[in-house]
């Protein structure tokens, strides 16, 4: 008796401590919550600044002054987004490695090869007396909060041991180059182009490059070189690779939607304007919702925490949205020099050049300092020498990349955030340099349009580039394409224009753009959506953004049919999978049963097509093109022949047919595997899943507490609305609508909006996750923009007072 009141006492006291350590640390966290309602003082204002925010946590700030509003917004950027600024402003400047340690030392590198910092600090020099006006009061916001909260920071800082240092406009400008470098795409198609050619020749590896089909629909209808072995970029890849696993940014090969609908095909007499950029699902998300007003400026829509300027969007006149224009806008150098182990001089059009050498010391979390030396020529970094003691086979390869030109997109966004009219849009986008991006346009005067924003090289010759012989400027740019130029598009007869990162124009353009666009199915199924409707409502908008059908699977799916025809025996199970197709619809949902082994089938079919010549290597790289194996399989099959279907390792030449049988039996017997032998349970969302990972959830214990998910999704890359996965992963959801917006210029109180996961980035928060169950069932906020539809939609308001 008396050890059983022992063995009660004992487990009391346990669960008595237990409860007391739970509740001390919900307060450790949740002390960093910010205030949301009742009023404080702030120093550095100079007017009072009312915050009302939504049932979401989504601001809207009223301010007296422009400056006091970039102050607020500042301020609630920090209040809900610290921890992720923080982050991310280490990424850039190459500091991640003094609070992560090791494992973040490649990617500090590659950061500082790059040289961002510096970069910043030139754009910075460059603004003009607004825009830096606006950084500067955002920065001031930033700060006073920082200042005005120490000991009540995020959890994460609690748990790495580190404060943050105070904002600058540098950084805010370091953020934009940083997001110019996560979607500059070129430069792992160039580098794995140049693998492919060396493995391959030519005509061979061409066949498997990223390229725009024929016949697919443009936006506007309007040769290989010396190259290095693989060893050259290894590093530079590598240290991307671990950059995007870390941190979740885009990944080579993603994409997003942006269309308008003119005033003729909408139900409301206006445009109608809808984006969803499509990026990887994380948290805290990439996106942060505002609505922020003072005189001359009324603008709502979502920002980059750590800029203060909406990057989509709509003021009280215009709405625009963005993609991913899919530019070629890097080239790389093989560079002759005087010595391959410690380089000093490079030969250029017959003269020895110097060599630009900076030696960097990197802060090791918990070893010691690495020093780096970054060696630099007239064109740009040495990117494969970011291994300071290497011993390196190859010659220095230089990066030319439009993101070390002096541009200006800080000055660009907020020109666009004031403008009133396509010609004042245009204007403000003659600033934008990096990264190019599809703009598409609409406003109340009833105008849709569409500009290439983003400087273009000018090149010597059009086509796939290649890594180019260095030694002379044959291959060198040439300048920029004069911005007049850039293709533009204003109030076209059919009434709308849709971008899915898809070609921009036809080869009657004379300048070389890319060879890197996305697959063509999403621009083929909203141009026959659009083409079709004679009308189209909000609502309408809403259903195409999340649309489940799929083009490739509707191309696909009869050839895979017909290769049993001259099949021999078949067993039940094929004429399963053949009776399911031959009834499918093409959507993608959740529930479906024909997208799971369409799905599977197609993964094998591409490994089944390559890896006995890629090898395990090589096919993982062009597994990190994304969509780009999607295609080439995709237009291999329709073609019907290619050297790539025969499998080397046996002595048959295998055909096609042949590999899609040999495809469809893998994908059953994977799946009966994974799923058990009941086809009826193969259902797309019990293997189709997506969680929104955090920066800790590489720990399994945090990964439950910071991660939110997995959630059972349709879609693939082939939907418009995309639920992207790698074959290196299948079937983890990774890359999906990061937003979604749709913007009716008949109502400034009728944008819809949905922003997964939620408005906080703050463990524990209420708006930590809260937007995913709606943005999972295709389900939308409204947010109003005038003041008494504000006011009736708000729970909470904030009161922030100068400090006089």
């Amino acid at each position: 008796m008396k050890r059983r009141k022992i063995l009660i006492g004992l487990t009391a006291a346990f669960v008595a401590i237990l409860i007391v350590a739970l509740v001390i640390a919900y307060s450790l966290v949740t002390e960093s919550f910010p205030q949301t309602s009742g009023s404080c003082t702030v120093a550095g204002l100079s007017a009072d600044v009312r915050i009302a925010r939504d049932a979401y946590g989504v601001p809207h700030i009223f301010a007296e002054r422009e400056s006091d509003a970039y102050f607020a917004v500042g301020y609630v950027h920090a209040q809900d987004r610290l921890w992720q600024m923080e982050m991310t402003r280490r990424a850039g400047m190459g500091t991640l490695a003094e609070v992560l340690g090791e494992p973040a030392l490649k990617i500090d590198k590659m950061f500082r090869t790059l040289g961002l910092t510096a970069m910043a600090s030139r754009l910075a020099a460059n603004l003009d007396a607004p825009t830096r006006a606006a950084l500067e009061s955002y920065a001031r916001g930033v700060n006073a909060y920082i200042a005005s909260h120490r000991g009540a920071y995020p959890v994460e800082f609690d748990m790495l041991g580190i404060e943050p240092q105070p904002w600058t406009v540098e950084q805010s400008l370091l953020l934009s180059r940083l997001m110019a470098w996560e979607l500059n795409y070129s430069r792992w198609v160039d580098l794995l182009q140049a693998e492919l050619v060396h493995r391959f020749g030519p005509e061979k590896a061409r066949e498997v490059f990223p390229h725009w089909p024929a016949g697919a629909p443009p936006i506007i209808d309007a040769k290989g070189k010396s190259l290095p072995p693989e060893k050259a970029f290894g590093e530079l890849i590598q240290a991307d690779r671990d950059f995007r696993s870390l941190f979740g940014p885009a990944p080579a090969g993603t994409g997003s939607n942006a269309w308008v609908v003119s005033g003729s095909k909408s139900s409301t007499g206006k445009p109608i304007l809808a984006n969803d950029p499509h990026l990887i699902l994380m948290t805290p998300g990439r996106w942060y919702e505002l609505h922020v007003s003072a005189p001359g400026l009324d603008v709502s829509g979502t920002t980059l925490p750590g800029i203060p300027f909406v990057v989509i969007g709509r003021n009280d006149r215009i709405a625009w949205g963005v993609t991913n224009a899919m530019l070629d806008d890097d080239d790389f150098y093989i560079e002759q020099v005087d010595s391959v182990e410690h380089p000093t001089r490079y030969l250029f059009n017959g003269t020895w050049r110097p060599i630009e050498e900076r030696v960097d010391t990197i802060i090791v979390k918990g070893s010691l300092p690495v020093l780096l030396t970054v060696y630099r020529t007239h064109r740009g970094p040495i990117i494969n020498r970011m291994e300071p003691m290497a011993a390196f086979a190859t010659s220095p390869v230089s990066m030319r990349w439009v993101g070390h030109e002096l541009t200006d997109e800080a000055g660009a966004f907020y020109g666009i955030d004031h403008a009133g009219s396509w010609d004042e849009f245009r204007t403000a986008l003659r600033r934008f340099g990096a990264p190019a991006q599809n703009f598409v346009y609409a406003d109340v005067d009833g105008n849709i349009g569409y500009v290439t924003g983003g400087k273009i090289p000018l090149r010597p010759e059009r086509g796939a580039t290649l890594p180019y012989p260095g030694t002379t400027d044959a291959d060198d740019w040439k300048g920029f394409v004069p911005f007049d130029q850039n293709p533009h598009l204003l109030n076209p007869a059919s009434g709308f224009i849709a971008t899915a990162n898809s070609q921009i124009t036809n080869e009657a353009y004379p300048y070389h753009l890319s060879n890197h666009y996305e697959p063509p199915w999403r621009a083929m199924r909203l141009n026959e959506v659009l083409s079709a409707q004679p009308m189209f409502s909000v609502e309408d908008m809403q259903r195409l953004q999340n649309d489940l059908f799929s083009v490739q699977a509707r191309e696909l799916v009869p050839i895979f049919v017909h290769a049993f025809d001259s099949a021999g025996t078949r067993t039940p199970a094929i004429d399963a999978v053949l009776t399911y197709w031959r009834n499918w619809n093409f959507e993608m949902t959740t529930e479906d049963v024909s997208t799971t082994i369409f799905q599977s089938t197609v993964d094998h079919l591409i490994d089944d097509t390559f890896r006995d010549e890629m090898g395990d290597r090589l096919m993982a790289l062009y597994d990190t093109l994304a969509a780009t194996p999607l295609t080439v399989i995709t237009d291999m099959v329709r073609k019907g022949t290619s050297e790539w279907f025969d499998d080397i390792r046996t002595p048959a030449v295998e055909t096609r047919d042949d590999i899609i049988r040999r495809s469809v039996s893998d994908a059953i017997a994977e799946l009966t595997q994974r799923c058990g032998p009941d086809m009826k349970e193969w259902r797309w969302g019990r293997l189709h899943q997506v969680k929104f990972s955090h920066v800790f959830g590489a720990q399994p214990l945090l990964d439950k507490i910071f991660s939110p998910g997995p959630y059972p999704v349709g879609g693939a890359q082939s939907t418009v609305n995309v639920e992207q996965y790698f074959l290196s992963e299948p079937y983890a959801s990774v890359v999906g609508p990061s937003t979604r917006q749709i913007f009716d210029l008949s109502d400034r109180d009728n944008t819809r909006s949905v922003t997964p996961p939620g408005q906080s980035g703050q463990v524990f928060s209420a708006h930590y996750s809260d937007q995913i169950p709606l943005w999972l069932h295709g389900m939308y906020r409204s947010v109003p923009m005038s003041r008494p539809a504000i006011e009736a939609s708000c729970t909470d308001v904030l009161l922030l007072h100068p400090d006089r």
